[in-house]
């Protein structure tokens, strides 16, 4: 065949498009060095995603301790409040303590006499410890018995005495200016009658009895009942009821 009729080598061919000869394929070496490029944009990528998911997961633990540490600064508070006695927890255990040194009919079982004999030997034993004479008599819930004494001038000397009959002098109030003798006193005459009387109007005992200067109704008395219900009664100087309540109603 005519070496004018063979085909050109299409790499000493000029382009048509006139910027030149057509380049020659990549070599080996080249397309290597490509791969190796991509590949580190591969590792590159990644690792920018491995990092990026640290950071979140570590956005994510430090919320969750802040929240954590908010609930905690609300218990906190909360356990706060109720030491104040504000809440339920604190406020029921301050006031459960505050409910139990009111003494209530059920705690009274037991307490208080129904004999005027008994009370006397409360009033003269105190009457031996100190000066004065009895115008109060409270009983305890332990059998003792704070008797309140007051002398001619109005001072006043409260002696504790127990069941055995043993006394110590638990206060005094020295007399003010204006402090009188007093208009009614607990000796033993009285103590009978009031007894009497108290016991006629509510069955069940003695736990209190007070002298004091209204005329009208010079003795208070505190009953107890059998069914545990408190009864309060006024009685004049001649030892009749002239005022009883209990249970808030007044009769």
């Amino acid at each position: 065949m005519d070496d004018t009729n063979s085909i050109p080598d299409p790499s000493s061919t000029p382009r048509a498009d006139g910027l030149g000869e057509t380049p020659a394929p990549a070599s080996e070496g080249a397309r290597g060095r490509v791969g190796n490029r991509a590949f580190l944009r591969a590792l590159l990528l990644a690792g920018g995603a491995v990092l990026a998911a640290v950071v979140l997961a570590g956005g994510g633990v430090a919320v969750g301790a802040a929240i954590a540490d908010d609930d905690d600064d609300r218990g906190s508070s909360a356990t706060d409040t109720d030491d104040d006695g504000d809440s339920t927890t604190g406020g029921t255990q301050e006031r459960d303590d505050d409910d139990a040194d009111d003494a209530t009919p059920a705690d009274l079982t037991g307490v208080g006499t129904d004999s005027a004999d008994e009370l006397t030997a409360f009033t003269d034993a105190a009457s031996a410890a100190a000066d004065g004479e009895a115008v109060a008599i409270e009983l305890k819930a332990d059998g003792s018995a704070d008797v309140t004494l007051e002398t001619g001038d109005g001072a006043e000397t409260e002696v504790r005495v127990t069941a055995g009959g043993e006394t110590s002098v638990t206060s005094s109030d020295p007399a003010d200016a204006d402090d009188t003798a007093p208009r009614s006193v607990l000796d033993a005459a009285s103590i009978e009658a009031i007894v009497t009387a108290a016991l006629a109007e509510a069955d069940g005992r003695i736990l209190e009895i007070e002298a004091d200067e209204d005329g009208a109704s010079p003795y208070e008395v505190t009953v107890i009942t059998g069914a545990g219900q408190l009864v309060e009664i006024a009685l004049d100087s001649s030892m009749a009821v002239v005022g009883s309540s209990s249970a808030g109603t007044d009769d």
